[in-house]
């Protein structure tokens, strides 16, 4: 057994508030066919934020986001390399989300990664969401815009 590779990737638990709900935002990924929150590999010399950025504009088309301060979570995960060299390999992936305000309500998606995304409240988005470390994400998500809005 060697080294275990690990993989690293950023993206942000989107929101937007609608008449005082706060909506989030959720794609369906083509690849892994699952509902989750925008999120991609950190390129060269990207910080993570950089990297969170890149990926919400190019999977989602939205470009203005407020990050809110103080929220970075880290999903790690044991999956199967789909990726250059290690395809098929078994690798040890570290997903950071940040947590970002939009007031963007069109979502223009890469129709070659992203099948599908939906607006919802968070009650749907526990229904959709299937990885338990997601599930937690949203939940700490929730948590913030809460203290956020106190």
């Amino acid at each position: 057994m060697g080294k275990v590779k690990k993989e690293f990737a950023a993206g942000a638990v989107i929101f937007r508030r609608e008449n005082r709900q706060v909506r989030f935002l959720l794609i369906y990924s083509r690849r892994n066919k699952i509902w989750g929150f925008p999120k991609g590999h950190l390129d060269s010399g990207e910080s993570e934020k950089q990297a969170g950025l890149r990926e919400i504009e190019e999977e989602t088309g939205i470009a203005k986001v407020r990050f809110v301060s103080g929220f970075r979570e880290e999903d790690v995960y044991e999956a199967v390399s789909n990726r250059g060299a290690s395809k098929g390999d078994i690798i040890e992936k570290h997903s950071v989300y940040f947590l970002a305000e939009t007031k963007t309500k069109e979502v223009c998606v890469d129709k070659e990664e992203i099948g599908d995304y939906k607006w919802v409240s968070a009650a749907q988005a526990m229904k959709l969401i299937v990885f338990p470390g997601l599930k937690q994400i949203l939940r700490k998500a929730q948590k913030s815009i809460k203290r956020e809005n106190a």
